[in-house]
């Protein structure tokens, strides 16, 4: 299986899914011009690796910025990952939150509370 490692720009995350360890992480500013076609090579990339026997995922978000649009694009991640843990596998993700950030830590929290398979847990950014 092949995963995905995009690196970091101005405006873009860091996003490395690495399949053979069953690890994505999430790092950086997101605001990119075009958020769906940003978003998009991960969203296929964790659609091949979730429908093809993957047992677990564990994510890591540590993103000190994003803007509307990358918030529904997380909100639609976090559901991908619930669908896949409500089919069986162990989806366990670690939020990152900037302990200052208040509308962070709420996005998050919100979230968070709409996710009933996947095991979210929202951490001070300052504790990595």
């Amino acid at each position: 299986m092949t995963g995905l490692k995009l690196e970091a720009t101005k405006r873009t995350p860091a996003i490395d899914l690495d399949t053979t360890r069953g690890r994505l992480v999430l790092m950086g500013e997101s605001y990119p011009e075009d958020v769906a076609g940003f978003y998009a090579p991960l969203t296929s990339a964790l659609n091949t690796y979730l429908e093809n026997g993957a047992n677990a995922l564990a994510t890591e978000i540590k993103l000190t910025y994003f803007n509307s649009s990358s918030a529904r694009a997380l909100r639609d991640l976090l559901e991908q990952l619930d669908s896949a843990a409500a089919r069986g596998t162990a989806i366990s993700v670690d939020w990152f939150c900037d302990p200052d950030d208040d509308i962070t830590q709420e996005f998050a929290k919100d979230i968070a509370a709409n996710i009933s398979h996947a095991n979210v847990s929202i951490q001070d950014l300052d504790a990595t």
